[in-house]
């Protein structure tokens, strides 16, 4: 794996691996235009002013899915990917530093050392029952 590796089921998008290695010069957004949730590297040099700004109200967001960000601070984490179907798509060891998208599919994580891992994903948050469907209750 370069700093970059996309995980794929038939054409299908499950999700997309980013190794602490990947580089930026000013903004490099990592997601297409059509994701629910994009994904942005930022490395700007001392001194850089960054225009302040707001985001337009005025623009309506349609989602349809969940995707999720993890950012893996500490520690070593094995990511299991799942296609729709439970189908074992792929597993990736993630390290302190790198970070992934979830895009389809499903997921699940062995903790291989002590981690500490960041999530973002869209909201509102419909509570525990709604919130995910699980391999063992199906």
């Amino acid at each position: 794996m370069l700093n970059r590796k996309v995980i794929k089921k038939k054409g299908k998008i499950i999700a997309i691996v980013f190794k602490k290695s990947l580089k930026a010069k000013g903004v490099k957004f990592l997601t297409p235009n059509d994701y629910t949730l994009q994904l942005g590297l930022l490395e700007h040099p001392k001194g850089k002013i960054l225009k302040d700004h707001q985001h337009n109200p005025k623009v309506k967001y349609w989602v349809n899915t969940t995707q999720e960000f993890l950012y893996f601070e500490k520690g070593k984490v094995k990511v299991k990917f799942f296609d729709d179907d439970w189908g074992l798509v792929a597993e990736e060891i993630l390290n302190a530093g790198d970070f992934l998208l979830h895009v389809s599919g499903g997921h699940g994580f062995e903790v291989l050392e002590k981690c500490r891992m960041i999530e973002i994903k869209q909201g509102p948050y419909p509570g525990q029952k709604m919130a995910k469907v699980y391999k063992d209750d199906e």
